[in-house]
C-alpha cells in the first residue's frame, strides 16, 4: 500500500510516518485490528451449503 497522507478507515490527517505507511492512524489501527481477533481465523459454510453445482435446483429460468 502506498503511503497516505489521510486514515483510510476515518479520514483524520496522519502525521506520524508509520501511521501514514499502514495507512490508517494509531486509534482506528487499534480498532480493526482488535476486530480483526474477534474473528474466526476462518470462515466456515455450513455442510448444506457446500453441495456440489448439479444438485442445485435451478427452476424454469435456466
Amino acid at each position: 500500500m502506498a503511503e497516505s497522507p489521510r486514515c483510510t478507515v476515518c479520514g483524520r490527517p496522519l502525521r506520524d510516518p508509520v501511521s501514514r505507511a499502514r495507512g490508517t492512524g494509531p486509534v482506528c489501527h487499534r480498532k480493526t485490528r482488535s476486530a480483526a481477533a474477534r474473528r474466526p481465523a476462518a470462515w466456515t459454510l455450513p455442510a448444506r451449503l457446500l453441495r456440489p453445482i448439479a444438485d442445485v435446483p435451478t427452476g424454469p429460468y435456466l
